[in-house]
């Protein structure tokens, strides 16, 4: 367990609902969800403390994080209703998106650097340029938006919290599939978050069943990993190699807790 992490996350308490990312180095970055002084958290990927990205407006804490392939780093700050953009230098470039998210929570960037924003008020996903224009809001049989990932050929997968399932969509917004509700076997509860690895496999965090369940890329249950200790997963960031680093809530709602685990599940630390 390492110390230098334990550290990093006193100093930028990671709260009930914080979300995780990993650029391309491996470092970590961590929002803070739903606690007081708005803030993402960059660490290594060892746990240590590298920088920290100031400067929300909103007070309802940080949800979604994304970095693109210049290290900017995306915050979705709620109370404001934008996503902050930040350089990698940690200096705000801009906001994105106010007046036109109503309440941004996963967020996504593809390998262009356009940014999705899962717009979970206007039940849609908000598609912004690198710029920040607004290019195309998407619009489906979505219950509440949350979690977003976006595959090498442009698919698009949309958590669909409040209905239980994951949803995945062509570049242009259509529907090709839908998994959870029984749907080859796989059932989730209340799915927050998803990732992929390079060989397409998907990771779908379900604090309602308590699990991470990662599926083929067709759909299919290939394993589900319990969380343990009272802790339930919230959010998801997988390396291409199929580690996988998750964020995980106390029940008490007191503390929160990083587990990276190997490609076949199993815990390699517990950062906390």
């Amino acid at each position: 367990m390492p110390t230098p992490l334990a550290t990093a996350i006193a100093n930028s308490p990671l709260h009930s609902g914080g979300f995780i990312a990993l650029d391309v180095q491996g470092n970590v970055y961590l929002s803070s969800g739903d606690g007081p002084n708005p803030r993402i958290s960059k660490l290594s990927p060892s746990g240590q403390l590298l920088a920290q990205f100031i400067g929300f407006s909103g007070d309802s804490g940080v949800q979604g994080v994304a970095v693109d392939s210049q290290g900017n780093v995306y915050g979705a700050d709620q109370g404001a209703n934008d996503v902050v953009k930040f350089s990698a230098a940690g200096k705000v470039l801009s906001t994105i998106g106010a007046s036109q998210i109503g309440e941004p929570g996963g967020l996504a960037v593809d390998s262009h650097d356009v940014l999705y924003v899962a717009d979970e008020a206007g039940a849609a996903v908000e598609v912004f340029s690198p710029s920040g224009k607004l290019i195309q809001t998407i619009r489906g049989t979505f219950g509440k938006t949350r979690g977003l990932a976006v595959g090498t050929l442009g698919q698009l997968y949309v958590v669909d919290h409040e209905r239980g399932r994951v949803l995945t969509l062509d570049p242009s917004g259509k529907q090709l599939a839908s998994w959870g509700e029984g749907v080859n076997g796989i059932t989730l509860s209340y799915p927050i978050d998803i990732s992929l690895d390079s060989l397409g496999d998907i990771f779908v965090t379900d604090p309602g069943d308590n699990a991470l369940q990662k599926l083929s890329s067709d759909g299919k249950l290939l394993a589900k990993w319990p969380a343990r200790d009272k802790y339930h997963p919230i959010s998801v960031a997988a390396l291409p190699d199929g580690r996988t680093f998750t964020t995980e809530d106390a029940d008490d709602g007191k503390s929160a807790r990083v587990v990276e685990r190997s490609p076949a599940g199993s815990e390699l630390a517990v950062w906390r």
